[in-house]
């Protein structure tokens, strides 16, 4: 109702309640307005011009106010729901969609079930979901998950480039379907540390030479050229994938702009830029900067995504033929968030981000005050002319609901990340999808979820 409404922003906005959430619902700081019309209609408010408005809003998961208001009156709602209730009292945990919680299990399965309360039905006026269970197996990685999908024993599974060829090959036996989606709208990048500040004891985040080497502009551009995108594609994603030159892939079809600077192979490019920045390669083989400094530094990314692991091998071996040692750090994802956004003990990653939706989401990479503005986090005030030209950018966009305008400020935000190389973009792979044969009525979407309309899924009775 709108009570619940009313109450899932109070709680959104209450600071004994950090989250996310309050940060997209504010429009420079400012909250939302709310009121309650009467029991199923309310009134929002922006203080000013915001442009995904709509997206946003559609996005609140409505907390019930009957069953968390005296947590949020205690304030224990942060804890109000947890895996204790999911075990053993899961009714609790309500919801709008097509399935509520049944069961769960921990490191086993999560199970829902059809939601009785659920506002859609077909043509014929029949209740939807048409599926009564939907279950979720927990399994310990990706590749068990995978495996399992492949042997029969799942449903539906979201596929890597690297896994389709030796899938495909069970296809028949097992009676499922491999779907390509096209381009994924997850990035992927190599980035240097350029966070200038000190730790606790006086001790700088980066050693002074190397931040020197990380935030002129031609050493990050020689690097770009002398990454061989295509051998990626090739090699990695087994052709499956495309070079990647922005902070938007061609999966997101809205926003996305083809026009940005391109970093080809090219070795001979990156020797002349590092020439210009006062890089020399000795006798040795081996890169110095003007002071002597042989360049040598630690690239940092997550050991549980093998795909990366395979990039950043293939990254060090291009950069060993300019000269350049690099020296891979293989660490638990936990770990590795760790030293990015709070430490800040590291020289480089490699990691990715998922795109494919409005600027607006982008907004805490994009901001030089962002904590996702990885190469320098949490600034005060821009460190650089081209990062308040995208905080300007990203702020014109948000106040116009004209689209055109927002593509054009857009565009110019993705021509000037490709420019400056903050991040140094590799390739996005294809997506793809197994799913069983037996079920109908399948929509496949290229962005999101694996399944589009989940609640329109059916199968035809099993006979014996």
């Amino acid at each position: 109702t709108a009570d619940d409404v009313v109450f899932t922003f109070q709680a959104i906005y209450d600071p004994r309640f950090p989250n996310r959430a309050a940060f997209d619902l504010s429009v420079d700081g400012k909250k939302f307005s709310i009121e309650k019309v009467d029991d199923f209609t309310v009134r929002l408010s922006t203080p000013e011009i915001y442009a995904p408005f709509l997206e946003t809003v559609g996005g609140v998961g409505l907390l019930p106010k009957h069953e968390l208001e005296p947590a949020f009156r205690d304030g224990s709602l942060l804890k109000a729901w947890n895996v204790s209730i999911a075990q053993k009292e899961p009714r609790r945990l309500l919801a709008t969609g097509a399935f509520r919680l049944r069961s769960y299990q921990p490191a086993e399965r999560i199970v829902f079930e059809a939601n009785p309360h659920y506002w859609r039905a077909d043509a014929q006026g029949v209740r939807l979901p048409y599926v009564d269970f939907l279950v979720t197996k927990l399994v310990k990685d990706a590749n068990a998950s995978t495996l399992a999908f492949a042997t029969g024993q799942t449903d539906a599974e979201g596929l890597s480039p690297d896994n389709v060829a030796w899938i495909d090959r069970y296809a028949s036996r097992y009676g499922f379907s491999v779907f390509n989606r096209g381009p994924s709208p997850n990035t992927g990048f190599i980035w240097f540390n350029q966070n200038p500040g000190r730790d606790t004891s006086g001790k700088p985040f980066v050693a002074p030479h190397k931040l020197a080497w990380f935030t002129d502009r031609r050493f990050r551009q020689a690097i770009s050229h002398g990454i061989d995108r295509e051998g990626l594609v090739r090699g990695v994603l087994f052709g499956r994938g495309q070079p990647l030159w922005g902070p938007e892939t061609p999966a997101n079809k809205k926003w996305y702009n083809p026009n940005v600077t391109q970093y080809p192979f090219n070795p001979a490019r990156s020797k002349e830029l590092l020439t210009q920045a006062g890089f020399q390669l000795g006798s040795d083989q081996k890169l110095r900067d003007r002071l002597g400094n042989v360049v040598e530094f630690t690239l940092n990314t997550n050991q549980e995504n093998q795909l990366r692991a395979n990039m950043a091998t293939a990254f060090k071996e291009n950069m060993r033929d300019l000269g350049i040692t690099v020296n891979l750090s293989f660490l638990d994802f936990g770990t590795l968030v760790g030293k990015i956004q709070d430490s800040y003990d590291y020289e480089a990653g490699m990691l990715g981000l998922t795109g494919g939706g409005d600027p607006a989401g982008g907004i805490s990479v994009y901001s030089s005050k962002g904590r996702l503005h990885q190469w320098h986090p949490n600034q005060k005030t821009p460190a650089t002319p081209w990062e308040a030209r995208i905080d300007q950018l990203m702020s014109d966009q948000l106040h116009t609901l004209d689209y055109p305008t927002r593509k054009k400020y857009f565009d110019e935000v993705q021509k000037i990340m490709s420019d400056e190389t903050p991040y140094i973009y590799l390739v996005t792979a294809n997506a793809y999808v197994g799913l069983k044969d037996r079920w109908k009525n399948i929509r496949i979407p290229p962005l999101g979820s694996l399944i589009w309309n989940l609640d329109e899924l059916w199968t035809p009775l099993l006979t014996p």
